[in-house]
């Protein structure tokens, strides 16, 4: 699986056995194996190109695990940090908390008893250096700055409302201006399209302006308006019948999602794994 994530990575089997240190054939000969094994075709084959099949795609994205989780196991070892201890500081905005970073920081804390962690949870964006944070995660463009950037995954927007609100206010037509919205300072006249790239504003003279995603969520379940909200963040509500979709053909815009760290070397391994998990806990959701 290993040699076949470093044939997707470079692209060609004559590309994955330079990086490796082998002969094309052994690495052709490891991936045949593979698919022997699994009894099914991973890569559609061509003199110019490799395409992965359905199959290919899914196993590549376990194959990519797998070598972040050996890579962070060897560096464990290395750095004789089997069981890593003391403060480790991290901020998120508030939305995050819940479903999120709580609940990767606890299962750390079981895994090491020694770990005391700090969460700072606000949808400012805190200075590392400043606040003496070693992670700080981040939603959309950031500033250049001297600070390391990981992406982590990307959060889409939905429009949703309160049961009782559509009740009183249906939207009949393609338009909001005639609506309440809540709306938070990063969606000032945001726009959302839909499949037909078709564009609407997220825009009225009747608004209710909140500072984080949480209070939008909780203003909008109280029927005061239309809110425009990462799926992630409201998909439990909306399971549970608390929250409606607005308009599902229209979609915000994707913002992306981003650990910053200042450690001018690797992360320590505990840290590594935080990032890790985050990042897997967002790709479920998607």
């Amino acid at each position: 699986m290993l040699v076949f994530d470093e044939v997707i990575k470079q692209g060609s089997f004559t590309a994955a056995a330079e990086s490796l240190g082998h002969t094309k054939s052994a690495v052709s000969q490891y991936v045949s194996q593979l698919e022997s094994g699994l009894g099914v075709r991973l890569l559609n084959r061509s003199t110019r190109q490799l395409n992965l099949t359905v199959i290919g795609q899914k196993l590549a994205e376990r194959s990519e695990q797998l070598l972040d989780l050996l890579s962070m196991t060897l560096e464990e070892v290395k750095s004789h940090d089997l069981a890593p201890a003391g403060r480790i500081a991290i901020t998120a905005p508030h939305a995050f908390e819940a479903g999120l970073v709580t609940p990767i920081i606890a299962h750390l804390c079981h895994e090491y008893p020694k770990l005391m962690p700090e969460l700072v949870f606000t949808d400012e964006r805190l200075d590392l250096l400043q606040h003496n944070l070693d992670i700080a995660i981040s939603v959309g463009p950031q500033k250049d700055s001297n600070y390391h950037a990981i992406s982590i995954g990307t959060l889409d927007s939905i429009l949703v409302a309160s049961p009782g609100y559509l009740a009183k206010r249906p939207v009949n037509e393609i338009s909001l201006e005639s609506h309440h919205l809540v709306t938070l300072p990063w969606q000032h006249r945001a726009i959302l399209q839909n499949n037909h790239s078709e564009s609407i504003l997220f825009s009225s003279d009747k608004q209710l302006k909140v500072n984080t995603s949480i209070s939008a969520i909780n203003s909008v379940k109280c029927g005061i308006g239309i809110g425009l909200m990462p799926s992630i963040f409201v998909q439990a509500d909306l399971d549970l019948g608390l929250l409606q979709r607005v308009l599902p053909d229209y979609r915000g815009e994707m913002r992306e999602v981003y650990a910053l760290h200042s450690y001018q070397q690797q992360l320590p391994p505990v840290l590594r794994r935080f990032i890790d998990k985050l990042k897997l806990a967002l790709n479920r959701a998607c």
